[in-house]
């Protein structure tokens, strides 16, 4: 029996975020389920080894491939306005144009065809996909203005997906109308049994995220603000509060950690920037309380790309024992049952005031502990792989 093949595209692959997490997660079951497997991408050569680190992934046997999808703005299976077709079909009258483009997508065809999966990270856009059974993945809910015409295109690029698989039901509820029926939730895969809750736990309350202000930021100015807050209203002893993450620059020269650095002065925070994750995975067990304010003042009917969407760090906290407190927007509820696993919050007082119910009653936070511990195995990767090859299939 012939080995059957599978390729995956993320166009943000260097960045080896949660996205980037959740694709390379599927390139490594479809690997150990007997696919071989091929990544889309003409950049720097060493990222599977990077994401091998990052991610704790085996991923020794996949392939990077030339990337034959490469976002330009004259590529047809980006095309989403109504003004991008109009230049479309202003380029392709000339017939010297027509007959490169034609060239283009059947090269494509070509190639997509040997593959009896493709699974493409969507950036926004339906791409043009050519494979036996093909896959979009949506990790970003997007408010969706689209005119008829583009409207018209996108639903008939739809018709070539088998399924498009969100991170959450938050985000499948922004999918248009026209592909309803195609969408299924899928949670990003968690590998909680890498976590442990340390039975000397810390008076930590430790909150991590990317150190950054844009899309859907961390807010880690919120809980800044909200710890000075804490520490002033009532006596809070010997706890800190503990920001760790990534920095996509270089720290010294990253503007928005030292903001936080300097509104952090004179209070017991403490930063950990690009952690290793065993570093990170020692620092999650002996924490207490997980804080997280992705999101936070954000109108997620307008701007849901804002918000967090699902929120990983939030489950491995969980699987380390911590408490989660954690605002009340994305798809964070969908991870904690407010009261009984965690606490949700939509105000900064409200974040005070619960985290303090937690350190006033170390019985409460103990009961929420072993509940989180619980409530996280849902999320697990193995219940990950038994829904992904139920739907590609072995």
């Amino acid at each position: 029996m012939a080995t059957k093949k599978a390729a995956i595209y993320d166009p943000y692959l260097d960045t080896l975020g949660g996205g980037e997490r959740y694709c390379l997660t599927v390139a490594e079951i479809l690997i150990k389920n007997g696919y071989s497997v091929d990544i889309f991408w003409s950049g720097d050569k060493t990222l599977i080894e990077k994401a091998e680190k990052r991610f704790s992934l085996d991923l020794k046997e996949l392939k990077m491939v030339p990337d034959i999808f490469g976002i330009k703005p004259q590529n047809l299976n980006l095309l989403e306005t109504h003004d991008d077709l109009s230049k479309f079909t202003n380029r392709v009258a000339d017939p010297f144009r027509l007959k490169v483009k034609l060239s283009s997508i059947s090269k494509k065809i070509k190639n997509n065809r040997k593959y009896d999966v493709l699974f493409y990270l969507s950036d926004g856009s339906i791409p043009l996909l050519f494979g036996k059974k093909n896959y979009l993945h949506v990790q970003v809910p997007f408010v969706n203005h689209y005119d008829l015409p583009s409207r018209i295109f996108r639903r008939l690029k739809s018709k070539l997906f088998t399924n498009i698989i969100c991170n959450s039901q938050f985000t499948a509820k922004y999918q248009d109308q026209d592909v309803k029926n195609k969408v299924l939730v899928v949670y990003p895969p968690v590998d909680v049994d890498k976590f442990y809750a340390s039975k000397s736990k810390e008076n930590i309350i430790l909150s991590v995220g990317r150190f950054d202000n844009i899309l859907n930021a961390k807010k880690q100015d919120v809980l800044v603000d909200a710890f000075r807050q804490l520490s002033q209203k009532s006596p809070i002893g010997n706890w800190k509060l503990v920001l760790a993450g990534g920095s996509l620059t270089d720290p010294e020269k990253n503007s928005f950690l030292q903001y936080l650095q300097k509104k952090a002065q004179n209070l017991p925070v403490e930063f950990m920037v690009n952690p290793p994750f065993n570093v990170l995975q020692e620092l999650y067990s002996v924490a207490k309380i997980y804080w997280h304010a992705a999101g936070f003042e954000v109108d997620e009917t307008v701007h849901p790309e804002n918000t967090e969407h699902f929120g990983i760090t939030v489950i491995e906290g969980m699987a380390s024992g911590l408490v989660p407190v954690v605002v009340e927007q994305g798809g964070i509820p969908e991870i904690v049952d407010n009261g009984v696993s965690g606490f949700l919050w939509k105000t900064v007082d409200e974040l005070v005031a619960k985290t303090q119910k937690l350190i006033d009653d170390p019985e409460i936070l103990k009961l929420m502990s072993q509940q989180s511990l619980i409530n996280c195995q849902q999320f697990s990767k193995s219940n990950f792989e038994k829904k992904l090859m139920g739907i590609i299939g072995k």
